[in-house]
């Protein structure tokens, strides 16, 4: 299970600020009850706040990651605890208590030198001390590399490995959005993709809806917009099939969406063209303006002539026979 670490991405990104990182030598663990049986609540925090706003790290864990540590341990009252958290970047060496089922205490942090030789055989660099310190907080290990390897990405650096982890970008998730057909070629993508909310959730319905085998780019770019299946089925069923991305976000953008499209089609609009649609709504085209209008005794006008009637303020209001034939003419292709 991914260990989440969360940290601010632009603090990642600034040289000076990394420079300026020590190695936290240790730090302090908190541990509560789960919601599921054999899953504990794991706060870790580590580093100074004036480095970070998110120095605490939580998630669900079974607790058979937590070597040294039984459910007795957990029940019993003022019970002293040692256990590890190993991985493979690194192990935290805890110590502390427990009492009713809560625990907390503080842990030092060891690197794997081992870590590093396997990364060497690899091919990787050897990361700096905080990029192993960051691996071994978001148990980022050895499984990651291989995986990525596997799915013959470009071999990754150290950097980009501390970045993946403090990211969200673990063996489950590349794992998962592979097995939905996704072989992106770069780490940067996997990043880029988990930071706009891309998971195998989403990926999978996007596959349901029939958009498979989209980039990095589109996946991201369709995310950040809303489009989603619910969105593309109400398109669908206004019969607006197999619209290229680019179509799907334009009309999400401008608003045109299953309730527009049904509410022009009631009154007598429905273009074989979409961006017809998209025009008529910039404009302000929309069924009270063209219902209005009718009542005012304009029939069986054209969307462009609509467009130019919104765009040349005629409204009901103004329906006297002298202004009546003065519209005419802006009204005429």
């Amino acid at each position: 299970m991914r260990f989440a670490v969360l940290l601010l991405a632009s603090f990642l990104a600034a040289p000076v600020l990394s420079a300026q990182h020590t190695v936290p030598s240790g730090g302090q663990w908190l541990i509560e009850p789960g919601e599921r049986s054999g899953i504990v609540r794991l706060t870790i925090r580590y580093g100074e706040r004036r480095y970070s706003d998110n120095w605490n790290s939580q998630d669900d864990v079974p607790l058979s990651q937590l070597v040294g540590l039984s459910a007795a341990d957990m029940r019993g009252s003022g019970v002293t605890v040692h256990f590890k958290i190993v991985r493979s970047a690194g192990t935290l060496d805890c110590e502390g208590w427990f009492d009713d089922g809560k625990g907390s205490g503080h842990f030092t942090y060891q690197p794997n030198p081992d870590f590093v030789a396997e990364l060497a055989k690899r091919g990787i660099n050897a990361p700096t001390a905080w990029e192993q310190f960051q691996m071994t907080m978001a148990g980022v290990g050895l499984e990651l590399v291989d995986e990525l390897a596997r799915q013959k990405y470009e071999r990754p650096t150290a950097a980009e490995l501390a970045r993946m982890a403090t990211h969200g970008v673990d063996l489950e998730y590349v794992r998962d959005i592979g097995a939905r057909g996704y072989h992106l070629s770069d780490s940067k993508s996997l990043v880029r993709m988990r930071d706009h909310g891309v998971d195998p959730e989403f990926i999978e319905s996007l596959n349901s809806a029939g958009y498979k085998d989209l980039s990095a780019e589109e996946l991201v770019r369709v995310r950040d917009h809303g489009v989603n299946p619910d969105f593309i089925a109400s398109l669908e069923s206004a019969g607006y099939k197999n619209l290229r991305i680019e179509a799907l976000v334009r009309l999400r953008d401008h608003g045109v969406d299953g309730d527009y499209i049904a509410d022009m089609k009631e009154m007598g609009y429905a273009p074989s063209d979409p961006e017809d649609l998209v025009e008529s709504r910039d404009h302000g085209v929309d069924p009270s303006y063209i219902r209005s209008l009718k009542e005012a005794g304009y029939e069986r006008l054209s969307l462009s002539e609509l467009r130019r009637a919104r765009d040349h303020g005629v409204t009901r209001g103004i329906h006297s026979a002298r202004e009546g034939a003065r519209l005419q003419q802006p009204l005429a292709r």
